[in-house]
């Protein structure tokens, strides 16, 4: 979230792409909205699922999806699935604070093992005054019964928890029963639940940590290869209440409106190593976690192929890390070296999202990074070994999301022809920045064969043809026919359920069970070759934007005969994997195929 007010180096490099887009206002104009005064008094909410809040700025226009078309994408069936859930920002108090403008995440997983992908939802929080506080929201966890019907078993399960400012999210076998458990991040600390054998959540320890930290987004990853997955988490800024909640703008008028995040210093961000008892122990400073950090993303996988999990953290307005695993502490900090740090003209960028694909088939693994408006998203392609080169321009990539605030990134294969495609989802931090508005389309854009991208946003859907504010996103298969669907979190404003309207003919699934290298293998890499090309599938951790997506490898096949796969686990070792019949679900232990 890139905004400063500073006459900083920084500033300079905000203020001028911002100038830049002022000049297209024409072409684009939104109504400056007229913003009321502060009321002062308590807000306090208990609804599980609240009506839609009244932002702190008057909607100046009404939007109306476009009706269906035969070939679009996606189908919004969020009214079917009988889910309506909103994440709450708290912005009702009116105090225009930068808790209200991180947003929340989604977690798709299957708790109970029963074959389908359930849905978990970051409820937020709310602030009241007086005195001005802080409280959480309850977030909410829905059962996927099948055909599109989901239940919330929220309360009955043990979540109905409102003790945190929540935002982020994510899932990982931390206990080694073969049960997911789930991880929550907020303003104040983290929530860790262990998944009793799919009955319910149970609250598991967490180390307390100095200072009060804000978590945004985590990752699971075996960092050691002790065979445990451990947990990075990364916090954001060192705000408090009794901190100056607004800035006075002198732009077409005086508006009360969020402060820079440049405004306040970093944290530092957590590594926690899994003791294998059900405790962590805190090593971020024996690990070389950076200080002072405004850290919003975070994604993990074996960018260099050594067999050690790598780490990459987005910064907002400093340059971002690239922590390179090694068999012993600490890990090797190599951003800047590696050539993801900063954009393409040397400018440290307002990251947020976050993700690792192979978008162009050579095996290599590359990493995406959604950035603020005015600045470029950045792709970056792996040369090999330790090194990226920035291809977003020559991808067809940079000028269609300049004039967003981008937050989600996700690949997926969703038009169903062997190639990632990506979607973003889009929204400003500000509820008045004059000629960018607050609500923005999400975009999707379709692989053109691992040479260039397509916006193809307009033939999307329904769903991509209004703004929405956008905060995080996750994929999987929720209805089981093949084809990635999409979860999108707003703020404010209800949840969205994107079914995907392509027809899968030949798929295989993969879900993958590590032995030496720990239940939960995240860093593992599935290759399936077809037709002269390497599809790629990797068990990364983290990605997105404070959620967390199916890690399920998914495949479109070119018939029904059965295919062969090679998995690549960590650590290296290498397996492959034979007669794995299409239309199915297949789970691929480690050892039990066969070496090359």
């Amino acid at each position: 979230m890139s905004l400063n007010l500073n006459s900083t180096r920084n500033s300079v490099h905000f203020w001028r792409p911002l100038l830049v887009l002022f000049g297209f206002a024409g072409c684009h104009r939104e109504p400056t909205p007229v913003v009321p005064p502060k009321v002062e008094g308590t807000f306090v909410t208990t609804e599980r699922q609240p009506s839609l809040a009244r932002l702190p700025f008057e909607f100046t226009k009404s939007y109306t999806p476009r009706p269906n078309q035969a070939d679009d994408w996606f189908e919004d069936i969020t009214d079917k699935t009988g889910i309506r859930f909103q994440y709450r920002t708290g912005c009702e108090a009116r105090y225009y604070t930068i808790l209200e403008s991180v947003g929340g995440g989604v977690a798709l997983f299957d708790y109970d093992l029963d074959g389908d992908l359930d849905l978990f939802l970051t409820g937020g929080g709310r602030i009241s005054a007086p005195p001005v506080t802080v409280g959480g929201v309850t977030s909410a966890l829905y059962r996927n019964d099948g055909d599109w019907n989901f239940t919330d078993v929220t309360e009955s399960i043990g979540l109905n928890r409102d003790d945190l400012y929540t935002h982020g999210t994510t899932v990982g076998d931390f206990d080694h029963d073969g049960y997911p458990d789930l991880l929550i991040t907020g303003y104040g600390g983290c929530r860790l639940f262990r998944n009793d054998g799919g009955k319910r959540f149970v609250d598991a320890p967490m180390p307390s940590v100095g200072g009060s930290r804000w978590f945004t987004s985590a990752a699971w990853g075996d960092f050691d290869r002790d065979g445990w997955v451990d947990l990075f988490a990364v916090c954001y800024a060192e705000w408090h209440l009794t901190d100056d909640v607004c800035v006075q703008r002198q732009m077409q008028g005086t508006r009360r409106d969020t402060c820079a995040p440049t405004r306040y210093a970093g944290q530092q961000s957590c590594l926690f190593r899994n003791q294998g008892d059900g405790t962590f122990a805190e090593v971020s400073n024996a690990a070389g976690i950076l200080p002072g950090m405004r850290s919003l993303g975070i994604v993990t996988a074996d960018l260099d192929g050594d067999g050690w999990l790598d780490w990459f953290v987005a910064n907002d307005v400093q340059d971002n890390q690239l922590y390179w695993g090694t068999d012993q502490l600490p890990l090797d900090e190599g951003g800047t070296v590696a050539g993801v740090a900063f954009s393409e003209s040397g400018d440290r960028d307002g990251s947020m999202g976050t993700d690792i694909v192979d978008f162009d088939g050579d095996g290599e693994l590359d990493l995406f990074i959604a950035n603020y408006a005015g600045q470029d998203n950045m792709l970056m392609r792996s040369v090999g070994g330790r090194s990226f080169v920035n291809v977003t321009r020559a991808s067809g990539l940079s000028a269609p999301s300049r004039r967003w605030v981008k937050f989600a990134s996700l690949f997926a294969d969703f038009d169903l022809d062997g190639w990632p495609d990506l979607f973003i989802s889009n929204g400003h931090v500000l509820y008045d920045a004059h000629d960018l508005p607050y609500l923005q389309p999400a975009q999707l854009f379709q692989n053109q064969h691992g040479k260039q991208f397509r916006e193809v946003t307009t033939n999307a859907g329904p769903y991509l043809s209004i703004p929405h504010a956008g905060r995080g996103a996750a994929v999987g298969d929720l209805d089981n026919d093949g084809a990635p669907d999409l979860v999108v979190m707003h703020q404010d404003q209800p949840v969205a359920i994107l079914r995907n309207k392509h027809q899968a003919t030949h798929w295989v699934r993969l879900s993958l069970r590590g032995k030496a290298s720990g239940i939960d293998p995240v860093g593992a890499k599935v290759f399936l070759q077809q037709d002269g090309i390497t599809m790629t599938s990797v068990f990364s951790g983290g990605g997105s934007y404070l959620s967390h997506s199916d890690r399920r490898a998914l495949f479109v096949t070119t018939s029904d005969e059965p295919v062969q796969v090679t998995v690549v686990w960590p650590g290296g070792a290498r397996e492959v994997f034979t007669n794995l019949v299409t239309r199915t679900t297949h789970e691929l232990v480690e050892g039990s195929g066969r070496h090359p």
